[in-house]
């Protein structure tokens, strides 16, 4: 199987496993929008779902070649902060409805065309362990930094 295939199924392994589970709501207090572009500023729900799916390229594009991994501290950070990952799932699916998928291949485009894929690795890496350093509230409210960070 070709390297790109393989990483096509970790990452539909990986997402698919959100919409098993019971979604907590997130207060939605940012008005639904009509188009599914991703931008610079998100809701917090958005922002923490931003960081994720960069961190999830992150973990797929950062082995080999001189690029730091991520893998390891991005699956602590699923496990850490589980719950408030999975209101963020359910807040930006409810926000784009039907354009859900259609947002989440721009989202996962943002992040893997990368011009310095050295440089995003070593960045993704220093996110992956604040991510994980931090409790889930503080993390709801720096993710739109970090997501920053990653570019």
């Amino acid at each position: 199987m070709h390297t790109g295939a393989k990483a096509l199924l970790v990452l539909a392994g990986l997402t698919a496993g959100c919409s098993h589970h019971a979604q907590p709501r997130l207060a939605a207090s940012w008005p639904v929008r009509q188009s599914p572009a991703v931008t610079r500023s998100a809701p917090p729900g958005g922002s923490v779902w931003q960081l994720r799916a960069g961190l999830n390229v992150a973990a797929l594009l950062c082995k080999g070649r001189g690029r730091v991994s991520v893998v390891g501290d991005y699956a602590r950070m699923l496990s850490h902060h589980r719950g408030l990952l999975a209101a963020a799932y359910s807040a930006e699916q409810a926000r784009y409805g039907g354009g859900f998928d259609r947002h989440e291949t721009r989202l996962y485009n943002r992040f893997s065309n990368q011009r310095d894929p050295v440089r995003f690795c070593r960045i993704a890496a220093g996110v992956a362990r604040q991510a994980v350093s931090m409790n889930s509230p503080a993390l709801a409210q720096r993710a739109s930094r970090l997501v920053s960070a990653l570019g």
